[in-house]
């Protein structure tokens, strides 16, 4: 952007105040000494655009855009200003205005990468998916290196599930500039979600060795390692995240992983214990506190953190928010497969600690999720029986043997729910359908000596002997 100098002096002497207040931290002063500066000479775009930096800085976005429209009004062929003003657009969610600066920011300088970058990313963002493939295309007939050109194609195909096609704009990004070490960490994110955890492996490491310290590239890595089956290694990652961060709460969530899939459940507790210190929102942390504890014996504290984990309420579904239907295929198969595993986990685990009202609760919405499958029926069932929710458990069970006609505990449940009801037609009736069944079956043999000894008794009753006497 053009500057200016000679009789402007004054005003330069006060912008390089500012410019001396800002690098040693002391904002409102720099923001002051700009803003007298402006006062001497109101026609300098550079200036204009510094105060809208600071302004940005202070959270006064509404304000940073007029000084970066009015850099622009200035220094009309310059870029920056609109790029700058794009960005606040976008943070306030306006990303057709983004967008627009962008588009103008493009024609002005088509050789900028950073404006074609932004551009493809918006495009992506709003859904303009061919468009932003047209974008990437004049990129790449433009921009002699177009490496964030490439960086916004692979985000955007991420997005997308496109993954392998994301991972050649990434391996395109790191081949434009090598020194984009962060680039390299995102591919390797983008090679373990392909299932390729080896060349994933090695760019994660490749990373490590430029930059020891990096926490990303420490939990990918360890991520992948563990997925390996190198739990040693991965938990030698995680270690040295904790030394690094030591409230960084992904890190303890994974050691406390690691250490449950060892059997190691009273450190896994502690890990546990120590995420939701640091992060006590994270509830469903309670689920894996739980299954430490009860697989540790300590069953009451198991139960205590169970029923602490259902008072507070389990989070809603992924589908549940509006948004869910805008996420790529992938990443709602996934959201819905993590969804499924925790409905499950907290309904067994609800179930072995004889919690079966609020097993009852749960499990009907990982039952919603696996209608065609009858062991989450029989799940329900138990859980309805054990409950008193007989009606309950007779409807699911009845679900069963829709899937699975042969299904001995069924029949032998809705035949057990028939002979307290008094309905001993139907429980002989249920008996005699599940042995046909599964002649094997002894708990249906069992009960069906106790449904002969009650129609007995029925009928000593009626012939005016008393049951009591009966053998």
């Amino acid at each position: 952007m053009a500057e200016s100098h000679g009789e402007w002096r004054d005003g330069d002497e006060l912008a390089e105040e500012a410019r001396r207040h800002y690098e040693d931290g002391r904002l409102a002063e720099a923001e002051a000494a700009l803003r007298q500066a402006l006062t001497r000479n109101p026609d300098r775009p550079d200036w204009h655009f510094h105060l809208g930096r600071l302004l940005e800085q202070t959270d006064r976005s509404k304000e940073a855009r007029e000084e970066y429209l009015r850099c622009h009004e200035l220094d009309p062929d310059a870029p920056e200003p609109l790029l700058a003003a794009a960005t606040v657009d976008e943070l306030e969610g306006d990303t057709t205005s983004a967008l627009t600066f962008v588009e103008k920011a493009v024609a002005l300088d088509r050789e900028c990468d950073e404006s074609h970058a932004r551009r493809i990313r918006l495009l992506s963002t709003v859904g303009r998916h061919d468009d932003a493939r047209d974008a990437f295309y004049e990129a790449q007939e433009f921009v002699e290196s177009p490496a964030y050109s490439m960086l916004a194609m692979a985000s955007g195909l991420e997005e997308q599930g496109d993954l392998a096609r994301a991972a050649w704009c990434y391996r395109e990004a790191l081949r434009h500039d090598a020194e984009l070490i962060e680039v390299r960490t995102l591919y390797a994110r983008c090679l373990a979600n392909q299932g390729e955890h080896a060349k994933a492996l090695q760019n994660f490491m490749h990373v490590l060795r430029e930059q020891p310290g990096s926490i990303d590239a420490l939990l990918g890595c360890a991520e992948t390692l563990a997925h390996l089956g190198r739990e040693s290694d991965a938990a030698e990652k995680l270690r040295r995240v904790v030394e690094i961060e030591p409230a960084n709460v992904h890190a303890h969530h994974m050691l406390g992983a690691l250490e449950l899939r060892a059997a190691r459940f009273d450190r896994a507790a502690i890990e546990f214990e120590l995420v939701l210190k640091l992060e006590p929102e994270r509830t469903l942390v309670r689920l894996d506190l739980a299954d430490a504890q009860f697989r540790r014996g300590r069953t009451k504290d198991a139960r205590e953190t169970m029923r602490a984990l259902i008072a507070e309420g389990l989070p809603d579904a992924p589908d549940a928010d509006e948004r869910f239907a805008k996420r790529p295929e992938h990443e709602r198969q996934r959201a819905l497969r993590s969804w499924s595993a925790v409905l499950a986990r907290a309904g067994a685990l609800l179930s072995a600690l004889r919690e079966w009202e609020s097993a009852a609760k749960i499990i009907p919405a990982f039952v919603k999720m696996h209608e065609s499958e009858p062991d989450a029926w029989r799940a329900l069932a138990r859980a309805r029986y054990e409950s008193s929710d007989v009606e309950g458990g007779k409807e699911a069970s009845m679900r069963v043997l829709a899937l699975d006609p042969k299904c001995a505990l069924s029949h032998h449940n809705l035949a057990l729910a028939a002979l307290r009801a008094g309905d001993l037609a139907a429980a002989s009736d249920l008996v005699k359908r599940g042995l046909t069944a599964t002649r094997a079956d002894e708990g249906l043999r069992r009960l069906r000596s106790r449904v002969l000894l009650a129609r007995l008794r029925a009928l000593l009753r009626r012939a005016g002997w008393r049951t009591e006497s009966a053998p």
